[in-house]
């Protein structure tokens, strides 16, 4: 009882990325999967909206025409770099939601064809 009370209770609030850490490691049902993809998911998001945004700070930055005059890294390149970078880290959200998705569907199956093989004992 208690430990679907957390459960209840972690779907709610924000989880850090300590208790994902500790869930990758201990997640054996579909609702620890799931929760696992949800965080993820907000990850990806969250990453794909900075991206968003540094695309626009760097198109911004490339109106500015300084030319060949400013030192390396120009500030355009720095955009582009965080660009690319929550760009890389929104795509490799997106692969672990996918995977746990699949995980969490993947048990989801296990446990129905579980329930239906012991109904059929009793």
């Amino acid at each position: 009882m208690a430990q679907s009370t957390t459960q209840t209770a972690s779907l709610s609030t924000p989880i850090t990325p300590r208790e994902v850490h500790s869930l990758m490691l201990s997640a054996h049902n579909s609702v620890q999967y799931q929760q696992l993809a949800g965080y993820f998911h907000q990850q990806e998001a969250k990453f794909r909206a900075e991206a968003a945004a540094e695309k626009i700070e760097r198109d911004r930055r490339a109106q500015v025409n300084a030319g060949l005059t400013q030192k390396y890294p120009r500030p355009v390149d720095s955009a582009q770099y965080l660009y690319e970078s929550y760009l890389s880290q929104a795509d490799s959200a997106a692969l672990q939601a996918q995977h746990f998705d699949q995980l969490a569907a993947a048990q989801t199956q296990h446990e129905q064809q579980f329930a239906t093989a012991s109904q059929g004992k009793l």
